[in-house]
């Protein structure tokens, strides 16, 4: 069921192209025109000298995701690249819905706008459906148990729950990492003047050395995940399915 939800997203047109026919292959060629357009609103709507910059940060970001550290690195694109550089064709990205950014803080404090690192900050894409076809990840690799998804699994069960908090739920997007980096959680969501720590998870493993570092340095009332299991609540953690995401953090508001 996951796999399918990575393949197909969540836009409209896929969604319905799916339901009616069930067809993986018309579904990942719709997603295919959709970035198409994407890249011709470049060509209209931004200037000529901005355009190369778009299309070279928009086809990193599969990479990027797909690395254990996503932060978000300019010099990837080129190794001379700096970020002023590049710094306003990526906020035409964020300003046109096509890309959420979520910054780093090292501390849980309220408001966590006035802790961020502008610095520093991962891009995700506004439908994980639209991440596969541009990392151009068939249905057999998505869905079956293909061993040469692994490297990218994190990466999609980030991006899905990335664009939940964030499309549907109107939730800034930050993550935390301990002083020494030996940690870090992907989300940190900021909801009734409380913040709420969630591990976005890809397997039924529910083993969790961040959420266990992150509640040994803060005490947060709640801990949250993400995982393959059923809704559940583990003590102080709650156990998140990813089709249920939704329900973060307003479940363990109060508790």
């Amino acid at each position: 069921m996951a796999g399918e939800i990575f393949f197909v997203g969540g836009m409209p047109e896929p969604v319905k192209l799916f339901t009616e026919t069930g067809n993986f292959t018309g579904v990942r060629e719709n997603q295919k025109e959709i970035i198409d357009s994407y890249l011709l609103d470049f060509s209209k709507h931004v200037i000529t000298s901005e355009i190369p910059k778009l299309r070279m940060i928009w086809n990193l970001i599969p990479a990027q995701l797909a690395k254990e550290n996503k932060k978000f690195i300019f010099s990837a694109i080129r190794k001379s690249a700096r970020a002023r550089e590049y710094e306003s064709a990526l906020q035409w990205l964020e300003d046109a819905g096509l890309i959420y950014k979520s910054y780093h803080v090292i501390t849980a404090k309220c408001p966590l706008k006035g802790y961020m690192n502008r610095s520093s900050f991962k891009v995700f894409v506004l439908d994980v459906g639209i991440l596969g076809a541009m990392a151009n990840l068939s249905p057999k690799t998505l869905i079956g148990k293909n061993s040469l998804f692994s490297e990218y699994k994190g990466a999609f069960v980030e991006n899905y729950v990335a664009q939940q908090l964030h499309s549907e739920k109107q939730i800034d997007l930050y993550y935390w990492t301990s002083g020494g980096k030996k940690a870090e959680l992907d989300f940190l969501c900021e909801f009734s003047s409380q913040i709420y720590p969630l591990e976005a998870k890809a397997g039924i493993n529910p083993k969790s050395k961040s959420l266990n570092s992150f509640d040994h340095q803060f005490n947060p009332n709640t801990l949250s995940r993400t995982t393959l299991l059923n809704m559940r609540r583990d003590g102080k953690i709650y156990n998140y399915p990813l089709y249920a995401i939704t329900l973060f953090p307003e479940l363990a508001v109060g508790h």
